[in-house]
């Protein structure tokens, strides 16, 4: 049992193809799953198409006007069924057939998805020199050996997830080390997972605003941490 979390900001041009993809993806699978898809304060159609492809497939659709990506993922993870989650960007950079069935035997562990370790395909030199220097910046300042904090493809096998959501406090795209740190503080097993990535042209990731931002939201999580 598994549920899949998919946070969306004016995703209307590949939201539907997306879950038509991980519906047909599950078609022969023998265990239950749930889609979750958070719909962050997007100003298109997306909501619109959601709630259009929730007469053909069933998804629970979720609204959190908060925006933010690390806003979006823990309201999600505060109303998943399950206790085993795969958290997917919604263009599906990083397809959902990288999900493994072994995984579903895990427990008290975190998957990261690494672009570093498998394949990143189509990004732009200035994302791939920019992404280097935020994980140096990151491996210097928490004591982490991880090559690609910031990929939006994992794996989350915790009994008390909602518990879990609950102690996440990053709002923006640093949601993503915030979840580590935490994980790590409670003792779960982490591990860096090989993954294929494609660049996706519509990335709402700002090269100008938003590093600013994350730089900032580093400070409050090393404050978090009392480092």
């Amino acid at each position: 049992m598994i549920s899949i979390l998919i946070p969306c900001y004016n995703e209307e041009n590949i939201i539907s193809e997306s879950i038509n993809k991980i519906y047909n993806f599950f078609e022969d699978k023998k265990y239950d799953f749930e889609i979750v898809v958070i719909n962050n304060a997007s100003t298109d159609n997306t909501l619109k198409l959601l709630n259009k492809i929730n007469l053909d497939y069933e998804i629970k659709i979720l609204n959190e006007n908060r925006k933010g990506k690390g806003n979006a993922i823990k309201f999600g993870l505060l109303n998943v069924k399950y206790n085993k989650v795969l958290i997917l960007d919604a263009d599906l950079s990083t397809d959902i057939s990288e999900l493994k069935d072994e995984w579903l035997n895990l427990d008290d562990s975190l998957l990261i998805g690494s672009r570093f370790l498998g394949d990143e395909i189509d990004s732009p030199k200035v994302r791939k020199i920019s992404g280097f220097i935020l994980n140096c910046i990151i491996r210097l300042f928490f004591d982490i050996d991880y090559r690609d904090t910031q990929c939006g493809f994992k794996f989350i096998a915790y009994e008390n997830i909602n518990s879990l959501a609950n102690e996440l406090s990053i709002e923006g795209f640093m949601y993503d080390l915030d979840l580590i740190t935490l994980c790590k503080k409670k003792n779960l097993d982490i591990q860096e997972i090989p993954i294929r990535y494609v660049f996706n042209t519509n990335s709402s990731v700002s090269l100008i605003r938003d590093p600013l931002i994350m730089l900032f939201e580093m400070f409050k999580i090393r404050k978090r941490l009392k480092i």
